[in-house]
């Protein structure tokens, strides 16, 4: 089967390729050099910070394309805008095609416009040193040429750059320009490295980022010989919200690995830097299935509000990778006050699900369904109840929780569920099971919803988006007397039209309804897209919890989003629009940073089921704090000694003050918390 799913760390290289053939450098004072980052001491009667100072121990950065689009014509503004946010570094490409765009010519005057700004701004650039030009393509196989280009551009900038990445997500097809191979991309970084410090032995070289946490791939390298080739570990762990306990101790756990993969051979520790991590924010994300599912309670309930279930269990994904509050985002406006009216149901309680206490049950965008729980969610539906299934073909892989291991687990296509399926009256399609059925369609609302006019409010799907596509279908063959099907969405061109979201209401031996959507619009199918207020949430806590780690310097990707294309998350993970205009996740750096500023030590680390708190200590002498839980927020005893200096949230917004063992509503929000010597939740 195709399946839409992309890899956590998987993303599209068209934006990559659009920034190619102009590409970016940087400027720092060499007072930066190849020294582990190590923090300011108490400044409590010391003479004043200087910047250089600040750059050189400040662990916040951004991946910013400043060579090319809007970045590049933008510059003076961004920079700016970086600093202006507590941010003093950007990582961006430097890439051999901007450089050399034909064989021997040399060009650097975009790089020098660059290295001139972020000089006069005072932001650190981390260069990365990548991909291949086509007369020596891939790169590994003409290193003569790769480090001729290396040994140009580091020598052009050795006294201004003093760190250099080589290479980008070499783990993955699309950036190497071959097939992966942990042995040459080991060769590649020695050469480069003997290069690099034959220029300067001081200059810091940093292993390229690699997609994902793929701990097999640096081991393979690091058999390979490479461990004496670098100075900096380096992952691009994207992943789902750190939503959970699990997930966050899967995070910390994973980072952990590398400099455990080194020591076993005997290699102590190198700093940890994660170069790439985000959430995008596409307008389209969950917007089908939030009308598939409006429009489902406009037909089937016109006259009142049903009771709503959502499946969330924290050990199924892909319900485990966002957070609760989500999915409320799913229901009418109606719903904002009615909170009584919505529950969330876990595996368990799944298989005593009944229309006495639930109307409708939304499972989780997905093509995965868990197959011990089918049974009663069939009943469910035979009593009258509504099932809601969003996020491709329904019911097409079982999902399981492993008794040994309590895992979570995801089998293959089972014919099973086909049966399955057939019971709940549905039936699919798509061009490799049905001749003459197209593999990709524009979705466009069904003609028989179009002018549907609930009793209350709007038709549901007033200012769909134009640029989702259908590629699977529904029709009517396993519905019984009495059963109808509600076309709600379709895939349309001149000669052929499919039905890419329905509702299947039953009337005949079951009595109740199934709404089906196979429409993408990455609700579900890419765990490290968000929605905008969750990308700031995602932000505080991922780099919070990645310092806790051990990591030591961290970029987020990504500064200015191009936003041109509605539909590719690659367009949406800055943390500012294409108009420079700020998205709450860069409020939330600038309150990190405040929080947490340049030459902060970590302190410690409080994991109590899903309640978090961190601390650090600050370079100005009192310690910071950060609260949370994954959970939805829920009231605790806040407990501490000492005195709280400040308090405000994860956007900057100043809170009262809290009293020892008061009462505080904690949320998946950060709390900060500076002065207190300890701190508890209870």
């Amino acid at each position: 089967m195709v399946v839409n799913a992309k890899n956590n760390h998987a993303r599209t290289f068209e934006r990559r390729d659009f920034i190619k053939s102009a590409l970016t450098a940087s400027l720092t004072a060499p007072v930066f050099a190849a020294q582990a980052f190590s923090g300011f001491s108490k400044r409590a009667n010391a003479s004043p910070v200087s910047d250089a100072e600040v750059i050189a121990n400040s662990p916040y950065g951004v991946c910013s394309h400043l060579g090319g689009g809007e970045e590049f014509d933008q510059i003076p503004q961004n920079l700016e805008m970086m600093k202006k946010a507590g941010i003093r570094w950007a990582r961006a490409d430097f890439s051999w095609i901007g450089v050399e765009p034909s064989e021997n010519e040399w060009r650097f005057e975009h790089l020098d416009k660059v290295v001139a700004a972020t000089k006069e701004v005072g932001i650190q650039v981390l260069p990365i040193l990548d991909y291949d030009v086509p007369w020596a393509s891939p790169a590994y196989k003409n290193l003569d040429k790769w480090l001729a280009y290396v040994r140009k551009t580091v020598e052009r900038y050795k006294d201004q750059i003093r760190y250099w990445e080589v290479w980008n997500e070499e783990n993955l097809k699309g950036f190497w320009h071959d097939d992966p191979d942990a042995e040459q991309y080991a060769r590649l970084l020695k050469e480069t490295y003997k290069t690099i410090k034959a220029i300067d032995p001081e200059l810091v070289v940093v292993y390229g980022g690699l997609a994902g946490v793929p701990i097999d791939f640096f081991e393979k390298s690091l058999d390979a010989g490479v461990a004496d080739f670098f100075d900096v570990v380096n992952i691009h762990p994207y992943r789902g919200g750190l939503t959970t306990r699990e997930r966050v101790d899967k995070f910390q756990s994973e980072i952990g690995a590398f400099n455990a993969a080194l020591t076993r051979r005997g290699y102590k520790e190198r700093p940890i830097w994660i170069t790439e991590m985000g959430w995008a924010t596409p307008p389209i994300f969950g917007d089908v299935n939030r009308r598939v599912v409006a429009a489902a309670i406009q037909r089937l309930y016109p006259n009142e509000l049903p009771r709503v279930a959502f499946f969330y269990d924290d050990r199924y994904d892909p319900a485990s990778s966002r957070p609760r509050h989500d999915f409320y985002n799913y229901l009418p406006d109606d719903y904002r006050n009615r909170r009584e009216l919505t529950s969330f149901l876990n595996a368990d309680q799944l298989k005593s699900l009944s229309t006495k206490d639930v109307d409708m049950l939304v499972m989780p965008p997905s093509e995965t369904f868990p197959s011990d729980c089918f049974d009663a969610v069939a009943e469910f539906v035979k009593e009258g109840g509504t099932l809601v299934l969003n996020g491709g073909v329904p019911l097409y892989y079982e999902c399981w929780i492993d008794e040994k291991t309590g895992q979570y687990r995801q089998g293959a296509n089972n014919p099973k569920f086909g049966e399955q399926m057939q019971k709940l009256h549905m039936s699919w399609y798509a061009w490799w099971t049905r001749e003459n059925v197209p593999e990709s369609l524009r979705a466009v609302v069904a003609a028989e919803s179009v002018d549907f006019k609930p009793t209350k409010g709007t038709n549901a799907f007033d200012g769909f988006f134009p640029v989702h596509e259908a590629t699977r279908f529904f029709d009517d063959k396993a519905l019984k007397d009495g059963d109808r099907m509600i076309a709600l969405i379709e895939g349309r061109n001149e000669t052929f039209c499919g039905v890419a979201a329905c509702i299947y209401d039953l009337n005949s031996d079951y009595k109740g309804a199934v709404v089906v959507n196979s429409v993408s619009d990455h609700d579900g199918t890419n765990t490290n897209v968000s929605t905008v207020a969750d990308q700031a949430v995602f932000l505080s806590q991922a780099y919070l919890l990645a310092f806790a780690a051990g990591v030591e310097r961290f970029f987020w990707y990504e500064f200015q989003a191009p936003q041109r294309d509605p539909k590719d998350p690659e367009h949406h993970f800055g943390v500012v629009g294409q108009k420079l205009d700020p998205k709450p996740a860069y409020y939330a750096l600038s309150a990190l940073t405040k929080a947490r500023p340049a030459g902060s030590k970590q302190s410690g680390q409080d994991l109590k089921e899903e309640d978090v708190v961190v601390s650090w200590d600050r370079p100005d002498g009192m310690k910071g704090w950060a609260l949370w839980t994954s959970r939805s927020t829920e009231e605790k005893t806040l407990t501490f000694s000492g005195s709280v200096k400040e308090a405000f949230d994860y956007l900057g917004n100043e809170t009262i003050k809290p009293k020892n063992g008061a009462k505080i509503n904690v949320a998946p929000g950060v709390l900060y918390l500076i002065g207190p010597d300890s701190v508890s939740l209870e």
